[in-house]
């Protein structure tokens, strides 16, 4: 719910023992909308700048563990305005 109240306006990377990620959003029609391998940077429900209509989005997340073990996990993303 990206609306400026400082809850829930990005969705952001965390975990422990995570040492390399990258994590990959894309809308009903298969386009890549956002795209990082950077922990600092969350998605804000924007694609180049312009606001995403209330949708589900999938997500792709794979990551490097600590412990060298490789981790990938899919699932959804509600966007609520």
């Amino acid at each position: 719910s990206p609306n400026g109240d400082c809850q829930n306006d990005a969705v952001y990377v965390r975990g422990l023992g995570i040492e390399t990620f990258t994590i990959a959003i894309y809308d009903r029609w298969g386009e890549k909308v956002f795209e990082t391998s950077d922990i600092a940077l969350g998605w804000d429900g924007k694609y180049k700048a312009k606001e995403m209509n209330s949708a589900v989005f999938v997500y792709v997340l794979k990551a490097v563990m600590d412990d060298g073990n490789n981790v990938e996990r899919k699932g959804n993303i509600t966007l609520v305005r």
